[in-house]
């Protein structure tokens, strides 16, 4: 009885993993638009060096990449998945307010953005009623993946 998986590494093997890679907005509306113009999936995915599949995916999610483009911040976002709650409602209303200050010349820093994101969360949290039991704290790791989500190492936040 051999109860032993394949290695992988062997020639017999079916080979390491393939790694897996994020798509960023602008190529999926490239995509998105080619496809609305009359170009056939198979001809996207060889022009742009994908799979059928991962061009199909994404026809699939048209709706849901399109409102996503209009509420980017111009910058190339990637959209792997979609983000929900509150939480996620409070980092479109920082990142906006984020902006709006940069525009302003209003120096931001870590410590001010933690607590305007707390005032916000607390807001809607009030908003939506006293049965709503997320919780949030606005942590430097929380921060550190804010910033990667919202392209703020772009936009000169201080701190």
């Amino acid at each position: 009885m051999t109860g032993k998986r394949k290695n992988t590494n062997s020639p017999t093997g079916s080979g390491p993993k393939k790694q897996r890679k994020a798509i960023d907005l602008d190529i999926k509306m490239k995509v998105i638009n080619e496809h609305e113009g009359g170009k056939k999936v198979q001809a996207i995915a060889d022009s742009h060096g994908f799979s059928h599949s991962t061009i199909s995916t994404i026809l699939k999610n048209k709706s849901s990449i399109k409102e996503m483009a209009k509420l980017s911040t111009g910058y190339s976002a990637l959209l792997t998945r979609q983000r929900k709650g509150l939480v996620h409602g409070m980092e479109k209303m920082l990142s906006v307010w984020i902006d709006d200050n940069i525009e302003k010349n209003i120096p931001v820093s870590l410590g001010l953005i933690q607590s305007k994101a707390l005032s916000i969360f607390n807001t809607l949290k009030t908003r939506e009623g006293e049965g709503y039991t997320e919780t949030f704290t606005a942590s430097k790791g929380w921060f550190q993946r804010f910033r990667t989500r919202f392209s703020l190492h772009n936009r000169g936040v201080y701190g």
